[in-house]
């Protein structure tokens, strides 16, 4: 199965603050971030076989310190009620966990109160 993550920002929008040329830039960077993000989660994570069924999306939320670490325990923030989508759920939560520290936290320019705070989509596809 192929299995996307997406990273979202809980933060205020990247507008604030910004002009236009700067807006751009961070948005770019902000592209480059999740997507290593992505890279690095996606080595980590093992989701269960969901063959036959199609659960929604796990968002699940993390809040990281400055060196890329967790600040706190993953959560999800919509819990499943089936069977196999808990077993999703615990799976996206051990792949955070198993991750961290995050590298790629560590490189960026993004300010850390931009990604201190993330939501992970963990979105199987078909």
């Amino acid at each position: 199965m192929n299995v996307a993550i997406r990273a979202v920002l809980i933060a205020a929008a990247l507008s604030v603050g910004f002009g236009p040329a700067a807006l751009a830039d961070e948005k770019g960077e902000f592209a480059v971030l999740v997507e290593a993000l992505h890279n690095e989660i996606a080595g980590c994570w093992m989701p269960p076989d969901m063959k036959g069924t199609k659960p929604a999306p796990i968002i699940v939320k993390v809040r990281l310190k400055r060196d890329g670490s967790l600040a706190a325990r993953p959560t999800v923030e919509n819990p499943p009620k089936a069977k196999e989508a808990k077993l999703l759920a615990a799976s996206a939560v051990r792949a955070v966990e198993r991750c961290a520290p995050f590298r790629s936290m560590k490189r960026t320019r993004i300010p850390y109160e931009r990604w201190r705070e993330l939501k992970l989509n963990f979105a199987p596809m078909f």
